[in-house]
């Protein structure tokens, strides 16, 4: 149950002041108790038992989603949650973040957008040869018609929220791969601008080509997934494939993973970063 925080805290996130709004306290199926820390335009912070930070969404209107789905977190009962320990766990919250300072507090924690907004495309997969960019395009694009104002398709192509990846698919086949071949981040960004244009876009792709952390996680802190290529040579199973990546970690010891949606079935593969190399984006 949410409780009203009723006097003035807030949090200092990437050189941002986040006003506490109310807090929830969360309980996983081992038992442990977290908090979740729900900011005014309910992006939120959630925190374990020493007040780090474990999961952080910097996008508005995501705390339902995320823990209306989760696997991880059940949101207590009022009979079973008791205020004195919810408000010892914020002080310890609030502590932690006065202690850590930059980058250095949101390291061994998750960033990003919520997996259950990528539960609808779960069934987007590239069907045979190398239409993984393709595929990973059209879930990028179902994204931000879904979630974010910036970018409208015509009804014929999709509707909004629809589960179905056609006739979008084959649209942007026609602009991405017309020949079914392997595509370079050049390549998918050039067919993905023209198919923006196409519809009426008034903004184009972007990529780069030499690894992929900086543009990734840039775009994941602004609250948009981006396309990641991933490559056999540098380890990754699927081979040469492209992947939409919506969250990220990073560990004290210095690893780093992706949450994606690999196009095969699962929306929700850790992937290690090291396996990436170009990204594209929308601005």
């Amino acid at each position: 149950m949410k409780n009203k925080v009723e006097r003035s805290a807030y949090l200092i996130i990437d050189g941002e002041a986040k006003s506490i709004a109310a807090t929830e306290k969360l309980l996983t199926d081992q038992g442990q108790v977290y908090l979740a820390m729900i900011f005014q335009n309910e992006s939120y912070l959630i925190v374990d038992q020493t007040g780090k930070p474990v999961e952080y969404c910097p996008t508005e209107d995501t705390y339902a989603d995320a823990i209306g789905r989760s696997t991880i977190f059940t949101a207590m009962a009022e009979k079973t949650s008791c205020f004195s320990e919810e408000n010892d766990l914020l002080e310890k919250a609030l502590e932690w973040n006065r202690r850590k300072k930059g980058k250095a507090y949101l390291l061994d924690c998750w960033v990003g957008l919520p997996a259950k907004r990528f539960a609808s495309y779960k069934k987007w997969r590239t069907p045979s040869g190398y239409l993984c960019g393709t595929y990973a395009a059209a879930v990028l694009l179902a994204y931000y018609q879904d979630f974010r104002d910036e970018l409208s398709l015509p009804e014929e192509i999709r509707k909004k929220g629809s589960p179905i990846d056609e006739p979008i698919s084959s649209e942007l086949k026609k602009m991405i791969q017309p020949l079914g071949l392997p595509t370079i981040p050049l390549q998918v960004s050039g067919g993905l601008s023209r198919f923006l244009k196409k519809t009426g876009n008034p903004f184009s792709a972007r990529n780069t080509i030499i690894g992929s952390w900086q543009r990734a996680t840039k775009r994941i802190r602004q609250g948009k997934p981006v396309m990641v290529g991933i490559l056999k040579i540098l380890g990754s199973p699927y081979g040469n494939h492209w992947v939409a990546a919506y969250a990220y970690y990073e560990s004290v010891s210095g690893e780093r993973f992706y949450k994606v949606h690999d196009n095969w079935g699962d929306y929700q593969r850790i992937i290690p970063t090291s396996w990436g190399n170009g990204t594209v984006s929308l601005p």
